[in-house]
């Protein structure tokens, strides 16, 4: 198959990442689809051995509050209408080609109030993360152990 390289801006290219339906699906793969031209012969082999290569890509799990996000994780968060999005490689939360360390630190750096200036965010209220191999978005803020240990004393609660 011949490849033509084409110039897309950043908005573009976060619409193509939100729109994959898995981490092996490639970008091409991901147009076809939504235009409806039908799939590539790549999507007729086995799956399995792209999607593998591409997990260890990302390299190692970032780690936080009692929390494990692998390599290869993606991440989002709305603020105000403002969408974010990125990854997690190498340890790291990879945000729009910023590197950091913690939820927070992105949330503060990436967005901004009402009046344009910056702000101090708990970044484990906003983001969302999808794992390599889930099916849907999960509040980062319930994969923290206490999270399990509130939501276990409200059951037991006697009213």
């Amino acid at each position: 198959m011949n490849h033509r390289a084409i110039e897309i801006d950043f908005d573009v290219h976060k619409r193509i990442e939100a729109e994959r339906s898995s981490f092996a699906e490639s970008a091409n793969d991901v147009l076809r689809r939504l235009l409806g031209i039908g799939a590539t012969s790549a999507l007729v082999q086995d799956p399995a051995p792209a999607a593998a290569a591409q997990a260890d890509d990302f390299g190692r799990a970032w780690n936080g509050k009692g929390v494990t996000l692998p390599g290869g994780t993606q991440l989002r968060m709305d603020y105000r209408g403002q969408v974010v999005t990125g990854v997690v490689r190498d340890g790291k939360w990879l945000i729009e080609g910023r590197e950091f360390s913690s939820p927070s630190g992105a949330a503060g750096e990436m967005c901004r109030t009402k009046s344009g200036t910056k702000t101090s965010l708990d970044g484990w209220r906003y983001w969302e993360a999808k794992r390599p191999g889930d099916d849907s978005w999960t509040a980062i803020s319930t994969m923290r152990p206490e999270h399990g240990r509130i939501m276990a004393d409200i059951v037991n609660i006697d009213l």
